[in-house]
C-alpha cells in the first residue's frame, strides 16, 4: 500500500510538470507564430520598397 501511494504521488508530480511544460510550449508556439507573421509582413514591405 505504501508503494502504491508513493507511485501515485510520483505520477501526480509528473502530471503537474507535464501540464506546466505544455502551457509553456503553447506560449512559445504563439510567440513564434507572431514573430514569423511580423517577419513575413516586414519582408513583404521590403520587397515592395525595392520595386518602387
Amino acid at each position: 500500500m505504501e508503494k502504491s501511494q508513493e507511485l501515485i504521488g510520483i505520477l501526480q508530480a509528473i502530471s503537474i510538470v507535464a501540464k506546466s511544460l505544455a502551457a509553456k510550449l503553447m506560449q512559445i508556439e504563439k510567440e513564434v507564430e507572431a514573430y514569423e507573421a511580423a517577419k513575413a509582413a516586414h519582408d513583404r514591405k521590403m520587397k515592395k520598397g525595392w520595386r518602387h
